[in-house]
Formats: C-alpha cells, structure tokens, sequence
C-alpha cells in the first residue's frame, strides 16, 4: 500500500468518524476532507470537479428539494396528515397502523426529513389530544419512511447515489425493489402493531372539540402554491418513469436530474412573491455535503483502495452468489445503524463496481438492490442511523418526549429486523428466478 493510498485512507476515515460523532456540522467535515485531499495532492481541484463530483445526483437532489420546499412552504404535509386522521376517526389504533403506512408511501417519493418533520409533530399533537403514547407511533413512522425510501431512486439519498453513478432508473428500483419494499413495510407494521398495540388502548378523556377544530383546508398555507407544487411534483414523477422512453424514442434529451429540475425551475419562476421563501427552504447544505463526500471517496478511488477491497471480497466470494448478496445487505444494515448512511453508500458504490468486474460474481443489479435495501432499512436500528430518525428523535425531545437510545431500540429493531429478513427472502428468490 503505497503512501497516497495510507493518506487516502486516513483522510477518508477521519472524515467518516467525524461526521459519526456529529460533534461538527457534517457539511463542514465533508468539505474539509475534500479540502486536505486537495491540499496534500491526492487529488487536483480539475480531477476532483470533473471525475469524482457526480453531477446528475447533485441536480437531481436540488430539483427534488425545491418541489418538496413548495409542498412544505404550501402546508401539504400537514394537510395529508389531517385528511388521513379525519378519515381514521381519530382511533389510535387505526392511527398507529395507517400513519406509518402513508409516511413509508410518500417517503418512496419525498425527502423523508421532510416527511418525519410534520408527521412526528403532528403526531404528538393528536396523542395529546387522543390521550396514547406517541412515542412507539412516531419511531413506527421512521422504521416505515426508511423502508419506503428504499422502494424507488428518489426515495432516499443512498438510492439517489446507487442508481445514478451505476446506471439504474426510476423504474428499475420500483420493479426490483418496490415489491420487497411493500412486504417489508407489511411485515414491520405487523411487528410493531403485536409489539405495542396495548399502550394505545390505555387512553384516557379524549378532547373532541379541539379535534373538530383540526380543520385540513387550514393547514393550507397557500392554495396556488399547493396546486403548483402538487402539479409539479407529479410532473416529476411521470418525467423519472417515462425519461428514458422521452430519450430513445421522441430523441428529447430529458434525463433523469432534468426531470424534477424542469418542474422546479418552472415553479421558481411562478412563485412570484413566495419564491425567495422557497429558496430559503432548500437544503443546500446537504448538496455541499454530497460534494464534499465524492471528493473523498474519490481520494479512495484514485489510490486503489477501494478496488483492493473489492477484489478481496470477489475472492472471498466468488461463486456464492446467496452468500454475497446477504453479506452485502446485513453488513449494509448494521453499518447505517451506526454510521451516516450517505458516505456508506457512496463508498459502496464503488466497492460494488469493483466486484461486478470479476470473475464468478452474481450481476451488479442484484448487488445494487442488497446495499440499498441494507442501507436504507439498516438505519432504523439506532436514532441516528438516518437523518429521518434524527429528525424525528429531536422533534419529540423538544415537545419534552425524551425516548432515549434503550427504548428507540427496543422498539425499532424487531421492526427492523422483520424488515430485512423479508428483503433478504427476497434477495433469495430474485436470485434463484435469475430476476436481476
């Protein structure tokens, strides 16, 4: 292992440690690890820009932020949680099972941050008022909002990276991963629902008339900004299902970053006095991240490490397809309960590339489903194996909720377990069908 590789390798881990602690704003360690490679030489800024910042997955991201910035700055989050409690009756077990079931749905096609942040709040609103326990609802809706992102390429940053920098589209996660995704969700909501169904019941006076005072259309913030972030989050949508169809047969050249960045751009440019509202909403910070992040992984690629690691595992490996394919999934898993699931995948993606090249390895395909089903449910077993989790956690502590790390686990790994032993049947059969 030569010098630059050591380096590499030390700068990468320094930086991936850093971001764990979360002792230091993750953006700022992203990008100053990006910044030392540069400063030592491992990289040069042209090499760094041009080969390793993956571009497509930077715009895609912005183009989905800026729709889902709409929806929040229109109040659509909190109108859908309404809609669906209104339609439920307000009974908390019909609560505890539909409300994770509608956050892994949307979390399949929104920021699932976005998605925990109304839903835990107003959560607690309603077990306030319905007298349960929010505490095992809520960290049901982040076990369901990760499992849901797992189910298509927009449904979670880890997919955003997989799918892009390895060539796979919208619709092959949602033919390859959705289905499993769906039994997953089933299968963690069935274990949550025997797990604590009986502290829902133990209610007390319910307060009826603050519940009749939850109008929906209040929620609405704005009507027009509701109908144009709904039109163009739908846009979107039908852009990332039928892009690859716009490209070969009409010869538009829509791609798949083009297809949430057309619409979004469109709503910038009709949202008249909100739009700068709008644009405050965005996370830009996470894009500098994701920047940040490619440049250190790219450290690893440049030097070696990351092909010597993955020739290691081929040898391992080799004509033990089941054997892989499962290793890759449950070391996936426990390594986003610990760590940031974002530098994980974005490491694996190149872990993964390198198996694919050898000889008496199972296709790149299935080994794309493993490492995002891994990564993406993985993450429910800790409160920050996921920023929806963090998100959620936090939201609770400020509403004086504390749950602390024992009883999220408690709670949240049956669930998660469940999950991937589904997902890892799954694997299984694709396998044995040769459906990869």
């Amino acid at each position: 292992m030569g010098v630059s590789t050591v380096v590499a390798v030390s700068i990468f881990l320094v930086t991936y440690v850093a971001i764990g602690m979360e002792k230091i704003n993750r953006t700022i360690v992203s990008m100053s690890g990006a910044i030392v490679l540069l400063l030592v030489g491992i990289l040069s800024l042209k090499e760094a820009v041009t080969t390793y910042v993956h571009w497509e997955t930077v715009g895609l991201l912005f183009g989905m932020f800026t729709i889902i910035a709409v929806l929040s700055e229109a109040g659509f989050f909190t109108y859908m949680a309404l809609v669906v409690a209104k339609k439920l009756d307000y009974n908390p077990l019909r609560i505890f099972v539909v409300f994770p079931l509608v956050t892994g749905f949307l979390s399949a096609f929104m920021d699932s941050i976005t998605v925990m942040l109304f839903f835990a709040t107003l959560t607690y609103e309603l077990a306030r008022l319905l007298k349960f326990d929010a505490i095992p609802v809520v960290v049901t809706e982040v076990c369901l909002a990760n499992v849901g992102g797992a189910s298509t390429l927009v449904g979670d940053p880890p997919n955003v990276i997989l799918g892009l920098m390895l060539g796979f589209s919208f619709n092959d996660f949602v033919i390859h991963n959705g289905p499993t995704a769906v039994l997953a969700a089933l299968g963690a909501v069935g274990v949550a629902y025997f797990q604590c169904r009986k502290r829902l019941l133990q209610g007390g006076t319910v307060d009826r008339q603050a519940l009749t005072a939850m109008d929906p259309a209040k929620a609405i913030k704005d009507a027009r900004l509701f109908k144009l972030g709904l039109g163009a989050f739908l846009v979107a949508i039908f852009f990332l299902v039928t892009h690859a169809w716009m490209e070969h047969t009409l010869h538009i050249p829509m791609t798949a970053p083009l297809a949430p960045l057309v619409p979004a751009f469109f709503i910038l440019i009709l949202g008249g006095s909100k739009t700068e509202a709008i644009l405050r909403k965005i996370d830009y910070d996470v894009l500098l991240f994701f920047i940040g992040l490619f440049v250190v992984v790219g450290g690893l690629e440049k030097t070696g490490a990351i092909k010597a690691l993955a020739d290691l595992i081929a040898n391992v490996f080799r004509h033990q397809d089941l054997a892989l394919v499962s290793t890759l999934m449950w070391f996936s898993a426990v390594s986003s309960a610990i760590v940031d699931n974002v530098p994980f995948a974005l490491s694996m993606v190149y872990v993964i590339k390198g198996i694919a090249g050898q000889v008496g390895v199972p296709a790149l395909s299935i080994m794309v489903w493993a490492v995002s089903l891994g990564t993406d449910i993985g993450g429910n077993g800790t409160p920050i194996g996921a920023s929806a989790n963090v998100v959620a956690y936090a939201s609770l502590e400020k509403k004086g909720h504390r749950i602390g790390w024992p009883r999220w686990m408690w709670l949240a790994i049956p669930q998660t377990m469940a999950a991937l032993l589904i997902c890892n049947l799954g694997l299984a059969l694709k396998l044995w069908l040769k459906f990869m």
